[in-house]
């Protein structure tokens, strides 16, 4: 299904493809980094990836919902390390 518009330019007919491509190829990146490291903060998978931490934190909620990556849990609350949440691959 296409959402562009006929007055669009031509890039946007193939923008919707393109983006789904670069969130896979952010996800399998962000979930590397969890099998290689165990736990890791948004911050520190930044440093892993070499992508922004708005690009992992826009993944970090699609990657729970289809139970790749969850939050560390400690003691019934969020594990947080320099302020970000500890994250880890199912």
């Amino acid at each position: 299904m296409n959402f562009a518009r006929t007055c669009d330019p031509l890039s946007s007919y193939g923008a919707p493809e393109h983006s789904a491509r670069l969130a896979g190829g952010h996800a399998s990146r962000i979930l590397a980094a969890l099998h290689d490291e165990k736990s890791l903060t948004a911050g520190e998978m930044a440093e892993c990836t070499g992508m922004t931490v708005e690009q992992i934190c826009r993944r970090l909620p699609e990657l729970a919902r289809t139970g790749l990556a969850q939050v560390v849990q400690f003691e019934g609350a969020d594990l947080q390390r320099d302020g970000y949440r500890v994250w880890e691959a199912v």
